[in-house]
C-alpha cells in the first residue's frame, strides 16, 4: 500500500515538472500550433461556445482550426496556473469575431490541444504564412 501511494506520488510530481519546464519556455511571441480536436471543441482553449458562434452568423467548425499558427501576445500567472492569451498568426479573428481566446498553457500542451514547433524549420516556415 505505502509503494503505490510513494509510486502515485512520484507520478504526479514527474507530471508537474513537466508542465512548468514547458511554461518556463512560452514566452510572449512564441508561435504555437493549435492541436487535435477532443471530442468536439477545444478543452483547455477558451473558445466560445458553438452556439454562441452560430448565433453571431459564423460557421462553428471547430476542425478548421486544426494546424493553424498563434502566437502569444500576454502571459498571466495566477494560483500557479499559467494563462495565455492566442491571438492568430494570419491577423484573421478567430470564427470572424474573437481576435483572441485564452488557454490554460500546461494543460493545451499536455493534451495535445496546443503543438510547439520542433525544429527551427518549422519556425521559418510559420513565419512564413
Amino acid at each position: 500500500m505505502r509503494k503505490s501511494a510513494i509510486m502515485i506520488a512520484f507520478l504526479f510530481s514527474i507530471g508537474m515538472l513537466h508542465a512548468q519546464d514547458n511554461s518556463s519556455v512560452i514566452e510572449k511571441g512564441t508561435v504555437l500550433t493549435l492541436g487535435n480536436v477532443t471530442a468536439s471543441s477545444y478543452q483547455h482553449i477558451d473558445f466560445p461556445r458553438k452556439n454562441i458562434i452560430i448565433k453571431r452568423g459564423a460557421i462553428a467548425d471547430f476542425n478548421n482550426l486544426e494546424g493553424r499558427k498563434v502566437f502569444v501576445e500576454e502571459i498571466v500567472t495566477a494560483n500557479g496556473k499559467t494563462k495565455v492569451t492566442l491571438k492568430r498568426k494570419d491577423g484573421r479573428n478567430f470564427f470572424r469575431f474573437w481576435p483572441t481566446v485564452t488557454s490554460d498553457i500546461e494543460m493545451a500542451l499536455a493534451k495535445g490541444e496546443l503543438k510547439m514547433p520542433n525544429t527551427k524549420r518549422e519556425d521559418s516556415i510559420a513565419d512564413n504564412e
